[in-house]
């Protein structure tokens, strides 16, 4: 069962998105929000696996939550600005529904969260191809992850991987100790030894923190 909030400004909007809900069998929509600020403190206090999210509402761009929304929670973006669209995915949106959101439409975009949330098991381990072979790495020795245009570095406590992908992609599979503090770097707050202003030290290593999600993290961390 896929736990997921929605937050939207128009209560009728978020009536259709619980009516798709309820007629599917694999995802619940325990709690909808049309404050922006109200949902993304849910969010990070109780971590639901997806957000259903508009994007222009009148107190928040839902483009800016989306950032501020913890890596390994999915997005999937609900407007009726088409727009958006390729803003919402290079965001890190599992979709995009535009609106009026047919049920057809709201399902297929469940069933791609579902494919990536049974990626990675309850298992503390995580499968990456490098150079052809393939590497299992332990999520407690994964430090952080940095994007450099279609590749990513694996900081881990003994070595360093480098694998082709995007941090859309690869981090849709991580739990919710990792999360995103600048738009190419996501860290394991597991791991994090100090919280300076503009970035944190992980195991001797400087990772660089924006200022718009300098609050999130300070809140996983209970800081």
């Amino acid at each position: 069962m896929i736990r997921a909030i929605a937050i939207d400004d128009e209560p009728l909007a978020l009536q259709v998105l619980q009516h798709h809900a309820a007629r599917m069998n694999n995802i619940s929509i325990e709690h909808t929000f049309t404050n922006a600020s109200e949902g993304l403190q849910y969010t990070h206090a109780h971590k639901p696996e997806l957000v259903f999210l508009d994007i222009k509402m009148p107190d928040h761009n839902g483009l800016d939550i989306a950032i501020a929304i913890p890596a390994a929670t999915h997005v999937i973006f609900t407007t009726a600005y088409s727009q958006y669209a390729v803003q919402g995915f290079d965001i890190n949106a599992t979709d995009y529904l535009l609106k009026p959101i047919s049920y057809q439409r709201f399902v297929q975009a469940c069933a791609k969260v579902e494919e990536r949330l049974s990626f990675l098991s309850v298992s503390a381990t995580i499968t990456v191809r490098e150079n052809g072979n393939w590497i299992r790495i332990p999520l407690s020795q994964l430090l952080f992850i940095q994007a450099k245009g279609n590749y990513l570095h694996l900081v881990t406590t003994t070595s360093t991987h480098l694998i082709r992908n995007t941090l859309q992609e690869f981090t849709s599979h991580l739990p919710h100790t990792f999360l995103r503090v600048h738009k190419s770097y996501i860290v394991n707050t597991a791991a994090v030894d100090v919280v300076e202003y503009n970035q944190v030290i992980v195991s001797g290593n400087k990772v660089p923190v924006s200022v718009q999600l300098r609050s999130a993290l300070l809140t996983a961390l209970h800081l």
